[in-house]
């Protein structure tokens, strides 16, 4: 949602953002996720993707970004006393590399949100000059391969003594994962992308893996929940393998074939959720809107562009699904040759 703001209401996003430091400033931590106000809801700390996605950008910057780091630094570096603040399981991750299964649930995803918002504190170091913390974050943002399990080609949950738990299902959902199981968790390391793909071998198996992702039948396991959720049921009724566009976990996997320059992969891929998931009737969502990201993503998958790594002020570039396209009332046209626009050049074309 907010690097689409960022396209179209800089003003009004950047506004948005000086609300959440205030709670910083009235409150001592900055929240994680809020709806009406800060919720235990959603696992570590994406506002850091928010934060340093507008750094990158310009539109968050001065004294306003170095406050917002200050409460950046503070959650990344101890635990919270509150569920709704911080990130769970901090002390052990900073302690052992990764979240243990045995002392938390949705460890997987504990561990990968940690590394991927420890990049996005890197970012926002490098922004204000500390060179000796970005260093410290980016060493961090590599963690994520603790989980790593070479032989099944998954993200797997370890225990405190480092054990990797066992009885490993990549369809079992919830538990060690957060609205998802393996299959879609695994691809989250957005941040870091070209190492996640070496850790199979490098950028063709890389792409083996995505086509596994998508051919694989359509079938879960309740795991962790005990009872179907509706993300569970909307994948299986999609029929698109293992991809769930209904929830946030695979919202950024079909655009890593135009990633790693199978573009054409990406835009059949879209062409067919678009068409088969999104109408104007009823039933018209695959899913939860979600505070505005499944119409995003639709309209992102439309225009041919997507922010795999919010924090990067770049676009993954694919072939639109239409015929023209308007942003603020100017056609723009998107030079899909290239794989990537950056945030400058975008706005550029909307002068």
């Amino acid at each position: 949602v907010y690097p689409f703001y960022s396209i179209v209401a800089p003003k009004e996003c950047r506004e948005m953002i000086e609300g959440f430091i205030q709670d910083y400033k009235d409150g001592g931590w900055l929240p994680c996720w809020t709806a009406g106000d800060a919720k235990n809801c959603m696992p570590s700390t994406a506002i850091d993707a928010v934060i340093a996605d507008l750094a990158q950008k310009g539109i968050l910057k001065g004294d306003l970004l170095r406050t917002a780091f200050e409460g950046m630094e503070k959650h990344a570096n101890r635990d919270s006393d509150r569920l709704a603040y911080g990130r769970e399981g901090c002390g052990d991750y900073l302690k052992l590399g990764y979240v243990p299964c045995d002392k938390y649930r949705e460890s997987v995803n504990l561990t990968l949100d940690a590394a991927y918002f420890d990049y996005c504190l890197a970012v926002v170091a490098d922004i204000l000059g500390e060179t000796e913390k970005k260093e410290k974050y980016l060493a961090r943002s590599k963690n994520y391969k603790n989980l790593f399990d070479p032989e099944t080609g998954f993200m797997r949950p370890r225990d405190s003594k480092g054990v990797t738990k066992p009885h490993f299902s990549p369809i079992s959902w919830g538990g060690d994962y957060t609205e998802a199981a393996a299959w879609q968790t695994t691809f989250a390391v957005q941040h870091d992308l070209e190492g996640l793909a070496e850790l199979y071998g490098g950028r063709e198996h890389f792409l083996a893996k995505l086509d596994d992702f998508f051919d694989a039948p359509v079938e879960f396991l309740v795991g962790g929940y005990g009872f179907e959720i509706h993300e569970m049921s909307e994948m299986a009724a999609a029929d698109w393998g293992q991809c769930a566009i209904s929830n946030q976990p695979s919202f950024h996997i079909p655009f890593l074939y135009a990633y790693f320059g199978e573009g054409e992969k990406t835009a059949d891929w879209l062409d067919i959720i678009t068409r088969e998931g999104f109408s104007g009737e009823d039933d018209g969502f695959p899913g939860d809107e979600d505070n505005g990201t499944t119409a995003i993503w639709y309209l992102f998958a439309n225009i041919g562009l997507y922010p795999v790594c919010p924090g990067k002020p770049i676009y993954t570039l694919t072939r639109p699904l239409v015929e023209s396209v308007k942003i603020l009332g100017r056609e723009i046209t998107l030079d899909t040759a290239k794989s990537t626009i950056t945030h400058a050049e975008l706005m550029d074309l909307l002068q």
